[in-house]
């Protein structure tokens, strides 16, 4: 049973209800089986009839059917079916086909040649229902094969963000907004360029109770929802995936016109900028998979285990008395490295001490997106689909003549467009640092944990403990944040205030160890500025 609307199986159900009073039979109970193809799945796959044709096989006698296309589309399933109820002593029947098979009173059955006629008939039967359902794929093959290079919408589920409608030219169907739902989709991808993590995003959706994409396909068609749940996976599928854009898609690919352009089914969700800041920022994530953007504790990153390397992790605990003290841990799995602790009121007043050091005067730097040329989205998206279409020439996609001929088609006319395109001057769209009116300093106070741990861990500020009282600190200075000195100009002015301390001190120069760090540190500063890279980054 598929499709929206339908009522078969109202109609199949009465005419097996009715037979069943018809011979004195008490009804046990029925199944749907709706939305389940018998050309793809036998009786025994299907999700409702197998309960009852395995765990409550001892619960009923007789199995009825409206008739035998409805049961299968292959000859091997009805044997196999046959063969069952024969080994299980049940009655099959199939109600306007007028076969019976009985096997629960063959001692009853008088008339042999009736019987082993019904066995022909029902095999029959099964065959010509395999034969129509064969051609029944067929015909869905060739029609999905016309509709494949027009600009119709074919078949399925449309997706997330739009719902289908007449086509313009009243030929056929087409993708149109769903408002409620391209709602939806705005919010996601607002809150994603915004910072926000896909966990968050989908623990949201599923906090305000928004439909996951077929339960929204399903009310909108007037039927109950299945409650199935947002997942991350099903978030990311949607914001990477060309559909989003109105665009026809097979075979995970975008469908290409003669013109090589991809065939649009529907309007656009985004404009080309966003979209391309959004695949842009999908890729940088998904080039860092481990980092971790929110976290409660507010020194992951920063503290670390002086005997390990690894983080640290927080633990609280309340004393006798009712006082909870909360502290730093040694995170090492299986077992973590003794004696290795801090009070964390403690750790967290160093590196706030260590950062603002460097940085209380230092101008904060936000990253604004550029607004690059129209075109230049236009020509990275023409770049790609040449790329994707030499890729499946590679795979020998295109086998026919006919198929030679578009490909070349194709090929042409997206050349011709990237080099039109590439011949005119263009500003790429991308993050740029802007300095604000702020300083760190300032910042610093009303800055929310994350915030802050932003700071530090972008800045490079390390704290390693190695007991309770024995803790080093470390801010790399090739890593300074915002507008300022650079950091090598920071660290030799902190050369020359250790060089005048010492004098004051009357440290010979010689008898004073350099601090740990600071000739690699003005190592990676030199190399950074020798190969163009700024040592002063947000």
């Amino acid at each position: 049973m598929q499709g929206d609307g339908k009522t078969s199986h109202i109609t199949q159900r009465s005419k097996g209800t009715a037979y069943a009073e018809s011979q004195g039979w008490e009804v046990v109970g029925a199944f749907e089986d709706l939305d389940v193809s018998a050309i793809k799945l036998s009786p025994f796959e299907r999700p409702d009839l197998r309960v009852w044709l395995e765990d409550r096989a001892e619960d009923w006698d007789a199995l009825i059917f409206a008739k035998t296309d409805r049961v299968f589309r292959s000859a091997a399933d009805c044997v196999r079916l046959a063969e069952w109820c024969k080994e299980n002593r049940k009655i099959l029947v199939l109600v306007d086909d007028g076969i019976k098979l009985d096997y629960y009173n063959p001692e009853e059955s008088k008339d042999a040649f009736a019987g082993a006629m019904s066995k022909v008939f029902l095999i029959l039967a099964s065959v010509f229902a395999e034969i129509e359902g064969q051609r029944f794929v067929q015909r869905a093959r060739d029609r999905v094969a016309y509709l494949r290079h027009t600009d119709r919408w074919g078949y399925g589920v449309a997706p997330f963000g739009y719902q289908v409608v007449d086509h313009p030219s009243g030929k056929g169907k087409a993708l149109d907004h769903d408002l409620e739902a391209q709602a939806v989709l705005s919010s996601m991808v607002t809150r994603f360029l915004a910072g926000d993590s896909l966990t968050n995003i989908t623990a949201s959706l599923l906090e305000a109770g928004t439909p996951c994409p077929r339960d929204w396909a399903r009310i909108r068609a007037g039927d109950p929802p299945r409650g199935e749940r947002w997942t991350t996976t099903t978030v990311r599928k949607i914001l990477l995936s060309p559909s989003t854009q109105g665009i026809k898609m097979a075979g995970g690919k975008a469908v290409l016109g003669p013109d090589g352009e991809p065939i649009q089914v529907g309007p656009a969700s985004f404009d080309q900028e966003t979209w391309g800041r959004l695949q842009r920022a999908m890729s940088q994530r998904a080039g860092n998979p481990r980092e971790r953007r929110h976290s409660t504790n507010p020194l992951l990153g920063v503290a670390k285990c002086g005997v390990c390397g690894k983080n640290m992790r927080q633990h609280g605990q309340n004393t006798k008395a009712g006082v909870y003290h909360r502290y730093y841990l040694c995170n090492a799995t299986p077992r973590a490295c003794r004696g290795v602790s801090i009070v964390a009121d403690v750790a967290e007043e160093l590196v706030a001490k260590e950062f603002l050091s460097s940085h209380a005067d230092r101008k904060v730097k936000k990253a604004e997106w550029q607004m690059g040329s129209d075109y230049s989205a236009e020509l990275e998206q023409t770049t790609q689909t040449i790329e994707a279409l030499r890729e499946d020439r590679a795979l020998g996609l295109f086998t026919t003549p006919e198929d030679q001929e578009m490909y070349r088609q194709q090929m042409a006319a997206l050349v011709a467009k990237r080099d039109a395109l590439a011949e005119l001057p263009f500003q790429k769209a991308g993050w740029v640092e802007v300095e604000t009116d702020q300083t760190y300093g300032e910042v610093w106070p009303d800055a929310s944990v994350e915030e802050r741990r932003k700071m530090l861990t972008d800045a490079g500020v390390v704290l390693r403990v190695i007991r309770p009282n024995h803790v080093e600190l470390y801010t790399d200075f090739a890593r300074l944040l915002g507008g300022g000195p650079s950091g090598l100009e920071v660290l030799e002015a902190e050369e020359r205030r250790a060089s005048a301390e010492r004098k004051r001190w009357g440290i010979p120069e010689d008898e004073e160890p350099r601090p740990r760090g600071n000739e690699a540190t003005r190592e990676a500063i030199t190399r950074r500025e020798r190969d163009g890279v700024p040592t002063t980054t947000d």
